[in-house]
């Protein structure tokens, strides 16, 4: 199951009563409020479509401190990874004493392997609850016969697309009243590309990651293709703050290969 069902499938979700149900509801008020600010912009700059922009950057802003955290640990890994590579080299046969030798260097450097891993996994739960909101308010849009334009999208609770109009029927390609042109799905595969590649290490070689670089903006392009422009919006702004915070990072964070014993004075 790729990541883009995941979403829904968790967005669904959300219609179940109890303390999931209330969180969803929680940030759905927060979107709600914040229209009530951008509706007095005319569209197609205000209304909806700014107001999940504003959603998604203050979203970003609550999730900073454990990206930050997360992502200071993986500088650190990438610090040492020099050291990491010649105990791969000289224990390759020996995966017992590579993996104490191993631990024995992140002690050395007071790294916790997992530091990277458990911030991005606390914010899972909120990442799903997002797109459930999303998903809630959309549903209510079209349930109402709601239009909300945003930019060069006539309707933003359905796809970007030039195949279909503003009421989500089909039409022949840039037909009457189509209802967008791509550019959302475009912009989420290029930025999903240039995100992913920016959290990567420069001289990587991991072929896992590597392939995750190929498929991810793939996925982005047909999630955005398919599904609510409402989200596309969420998932570009996402993904450009995440870019310009990794563009800070690097600056200020970049790592200094460890040296080796014999080259220290």
């Amino acid at each position: 199951m790729n990541l883009p069902i995941i979403l829904m499938n968790a967005a669904q979700e959300a219609q179940k009563t109890g303390l999931w149900a209330a969180f969803v509801n929680f940030l759905s008020s927060i979107l709600e409020s914040l229209n009530k600010i951008t509706g007095s912009i005319p569209e197609p700059f205000g209304g909806y479509g700014l107001a999940i922009v504003l959603f998604t950057l203050l979203m970003r802003l609550v999730l900073l401190p454990l990206d930050l955290r997360s992502r200071k640990a993986n500088y650190k890994i990438q610090e040492i990874q020099p050291q990491l590579s010649e105990l791969q080299k000289k224990y390759k046969n020996d995966p017992e004493k590579l993996n104490k030798k191993t631990m024995e260097l992140y002690q050395k450097h007071q790294i916790n392997p997992l530091g990277g891993c458990l911030p991005m996994l606390l914010q899972m739960p909120l990442f799903f609850a997002l797109f459930a909101a999303l998903r809630a308010i959309a549903e209510g849009a079209v349930k109402n016969g709601t239009v909300s334009a945003f930019l060069w999208i006539r309707n933003i609770w359905h796809p970007d697309s030039p195949l279909i109009n503003s009421a989500n029927q089909k039409i022949a390609p840039f037909g009457p009243g189509f209802n967008g042109l791509f550019i959302l799905a475009v912009l989420a595969g290029v930025t999903s590309y240039f995100q992913i590649k920016l959290s990567q290490p420069k001289d990587s070689s991991n072929q896992q990651m590597k392939g995750f670089a190929a498929i991810m903006p793939l996925m982005s392009v047909w999630f955005c293709v398919q599904y609510a422009a409402a989200s596309a919006i969420y998932w570009v702004t996402s993904n450009v703050f995440q870019i310009v915070q990794q563009l800070i990072l690097r600056k200020h964070l970049t790592p200094q290969p460890e040296a080796k014993e014999g080259e220290k004075k």
